[in-house]
């Protein structure tokens, strides 16, 4: 017994060590500005000797937990910002919370002595910075890194009909994630979201926000709101920006020089700070704001600030804060405020690895498996920027108010009266389903369609797409199954088979698509499409190239592809079976076609090219089919040819240049049901590159060539036609020009008997318009005047309406 009491004494130290070693420390506080007692974010906290370190948040709050695994009675805590003088404490490992408040000094500063010079020295400056850069940009292939990303909205208390404090900004949303991200030159960016949270009024697929390293403005480039900006560390920086040496901060260790930024023209460039370490020519921090030439929504101010540190030899980003308020007025009745906050942490980079290239066929943002189960351990152990007061509270409050649908803090009236509409709008477009053109349409062949589209993974290589409905006019069942999979992990290499019985156009429908057709022909009796019905099957194998891009909703596809593929399909004429809409006259007959067993084989390459929408400055596709009886067994012999090319390029700071560049050719006995005609307007409403002073279907061939041309020269008499608070940058001024010329073959003319116009049978030839647009009104509108010069004695004027370009 004596000898068991002398052990429990000798050893109650050490289980006394263990059980305290056996728990976190946890050390949090608020670090403020000694002078002005203001908080302060983005202040480095490192414990020194470990790999532990944290962030502070907006309100200045941080937190860091110390595990048991790290050896140490005590712990040296650095507190670091540019600008500041650097604290330190120490600390003693614990199993109580320890509250710690720190008050950065602010560091002395030497401001510039006013020196006549030919050049200032900020430019000296900033030359060598670029050349730093040049340097690196030369030897960084790669690197892996972590990031957390938070993205908040708020607006006003009435909008948000709710209030969370006695101020007038309430908290609507939050998004909040932890992934990994990766980075491979040229451009190759991917993250991985590993951990994801939101408020209970955002569902979790909605989450996919991960701002990563794409967002650095040491890149030549930052995209915001789709405006592409130079940064000052772009190679012609030194011809963009005047920059001016304002002043010397003096550091613990180093003196930081603070530059003054200023664009030097009307390009989209920022203005503000850069704080550089003038031994290393690196960059500290910036605080930026883009200037007038950026052209962002409702009068949106914004401001940038990232910070960056020194890894390795490498100059990296490491914190992000990006905070941007707009407020639009509408008849200066209501004013609803929207506030947008980001900010991003990135750490623990990893610098020229071998990465795989597969990560970066994926689209820029995916979801690892295990983000679809919530890891609180996660978000309580290891918060790199821990929440705010008004931050936690928004999540308690917001979850309320589901909580109480129809209480005083539920929703407001806009929403419950036509939130419902809009909601089952929007999930009608995702998954399971393929769209609201699949539930319903309209036209002058099928008359009333009802179906439903669903799509689904089977496996993650086999996917599946069915649709079925039935259509009132025709009386006729129609349906789609298709299957496909993928033959490698990253799906670049797939097969597909398609069995299908429907209604096809011989059109292109990316032109005006279902939906556009559905109001038009209801209303107005103008059906854009010209159809034919399509019994039948298809194989095809494709093999993609690049990173998955968005093309809508939640579709997405590779910039460059090549596919084969073969069709067995009975083609067979569609007649016009209705004529009920609203408002017109008649519906236009449908273009007949030979009816018959079509096999055909082909092939298509689509160069950073996508029909639905633009995905590049420039880019192209060309598509072959071919039907020969001696080859397999057909009813129809003919070659059928076509392409089309894209190039938007600038021409001066503010101007672009558009060109668009179709053409296509058959030889043969080409049907009808293989024409091409001449794209147009429909109903006062244009596309992109379409003629705007043609009739729908106007003219045919079975060869044909239009060209395209828009110049947009941006504002060009700044102040005029602008919309306060709506659109205050004014509104964009456009020339456009269109040729256009179809043709078709004696041997066509033979073997159709075709009666369908073609440009080369009037007396000019061609077709040809020119006019003027107008861009940007109210932000989303366009409004064009073309004056159409061919097939008449004086010029005939229209006017049409689109999506404002952008």
């Amino acid at each position: 017994m004596k000898f068991l009491l002398t052990l429990l004494v000798l050893l109650f130290p050490v289980i006394a060590i263990a059980q305290q070693s056996g728990k976190n420390t946890i050390i949090q506080g608020q670090i403020t500005d000694a002078e002005s007692n203001e908080s302060l974010r983005f202040v480095t906290v490192r414990v020194e000797d470990t790999p532990k370190g944290a962030m502070s948040s907006i309100g200045g709050k941080f937190l860091i937990k110390i595990p048991p695994s790290i050896h140490k009675d005590s712990f040296s805590i650095k507190f670091s910002m540019v600008g500041y003088r650097t604290e330190r404490r120490t600390i003693m490992r614990t199993n109580d919370t320890l509250h710690i408040n720190i008050a950065l000094q602010p560091a002395a500063s030497q401001a510039m002595e006013v020196v006549v010079s030919a050049e200032d020295p900020g430019v000296k400056l900033m030359r060598n910075v670029l050349r730093r850069k040049q340097q690196q940009r030369d030897s960084l292939h790669s690197y892996s890194y972590k990031l957390y990303t938070k993205f908040l909205a708020s607006t006003d208390t009435m909008t948000a009909s709710r209030a969370d404090s006695r101020s007038d900004t309430t908290i609507v949303a939050i998004f909040e994630s932890y992934s990994n991200g990766y980075f491979a030159q040229p451009d190759k960016y991917f993250n991985e979201i590993t951990q994801r949270r939101q408020t209970a009024n955002i569902s979790a697929e909605a989450n996919f926000v991960a701002f990563g390293t794409n967002i650095n403005v040491y890149d030549d480039y930052v995209t915001l709101l789709s405006e592409k900006i130079a940064t000052p560390f772009h190679p012609d920086a030194l011809d963009y920006y005047d920059f001016v040496l304002e002043r010397h901060i003096e550091g613990d260790y180093i003196t930081i020089s603070r530059v003054r930024v200023n664009p030097k023209d009307d390009r989209k460039l920022f203005s503000g700070i850069i704080d550089i370490n003038p031994q290393k020519f690196i960059p500290l921090s910036v605080e930026l704001t883009p200037n007038r030439a950026v052209q962002l929504p409702f009068d949106a101010r914004l401001a940038f600030d990232q910070k960056f540190e020194e890894i390795g030899r490498f100059v990296l980003p490491t914190g992000l804060h990006i905070f941007s308020t707009l407020e639009a007025a509408f008849l200066w009745i209501l004013s609803p405020r929207l506030d947008i906050t980001i900010e991003t942490v990135a750490y623990d980079y990893d610098v020229n690895i071998s990465l795989d290239d597969n990560l970066f066929t994926q689209r820029r943002v995916e979801i690892n498996p295990s983000a679809e189960i919530f890891d609180s351990t996660v978000w309580i152990d290891s918060p790199v920027l821990p929440l705010r007061a008004q931050e936690s509270a928004a999540y308690f409050n917001i979850q309320r108010n589901r909580d109480n649908a129809d209480s005083a803090i539920g929703s407001n009236l806009i929403d419950r009266t036509f939130g419902v509409f809009a909601r089952t709008a929007t999930r009608l477009g995702q998954r399971p389903f393929t769209g609201f053109e699949d539930i319903f349409r309209y036209n002058r062949v099928q008359g009333a369609y009802f179906g439903i589209g669903l799509r689904d993974d089977l496996s993650t290589l086999v996917h599946w797409n069915a649709k079925i409905g039935y259509s009132f006019a025709d009386k006729r069942l129609s349906g789609e199954l298709l299957l496909k999979k993928g033959l490698d992990e990253a799906q670049l290499f797939s097969v597909e088979a398609l069995l299908f019985r429907k209604l096809s156009r011989r059109d292109n429908p990316y032109i005006v698509t279902s939906n556009g057709i559905t109001p038009t022909a209801f209303l107005f009796k103008n059906d854009y499409g010209d159809y034919y019905y399509s019994n039948g099957v298809e194989a095809a194998a494709e093999v993609s190239f690049g990173q998955l891009k968005y093309i809508r909703r939640d579709i997405f596809a590779r910039p460059r592809a090549f596919r084969i593929f073969v069709r067995n399909v009975y083609e067979q004429s569609a007649h016009k079976r209705t004529e009920f809409a609203i408002f017109g006259h008649t519906f236009r007959d449908n273009p007949v076609i030979i009816d018959g067993m079509m096999r055909t084989f082909g092939a298509e390459i689509r160069w950073d090219y996508h029909p639905q929408r633009r995905i590049s400055t420039f880019g192209f596709n060309l598509h072959a089919e071919i039907s020969n009886p001696r080859l397999i067994p057909s009813d129809f012999s003919f070659e059928h040819y076509y392409g089309s090319l894209q190039l938007r390029t600038p021409t001066l700071p503010l101007w672009l240049l558009d060109l668009r560049f179709s053409g296509g050719y058959t030889r043969g006995n080409v049907p009808p049901q293989r024409f091409f005609s001449l794209e147009s307007s429909a109903t006062y409403v244009a596309a992109e590159s379409v003629f705007r002073g043609m009739n729908v279907k106007e003219f045919y061939g079975d060869s044909y060539a239009a060209i395209a041309l828009e110049h947009n020269f941006g504002e060009v008499i700044p102040g005029v036609l602008r919309i306060p608070n709506i659109a205050s940058f004014g509104i964009e001024f456009i020339t456009i020009a269109g040729v256009g010329w179809t043709q078709f073959s004696q041997q066509t003319l033979n073997y159709t008997n075709t009666k369908l116009p073609s440009t080369s049978a009037t007396a000019d030839g061609w077709y040809y318009e020119a006019g003027i647009g107008f861009n940007k009104i109210a932000l989303f509108l366009r409004c064009d005047i073309s004056a159409r010069f061919s097939q008449r004695s004086v010029p005939r004027f229209g006017f049409t309406l689109s999506g404002a370009t952008y």
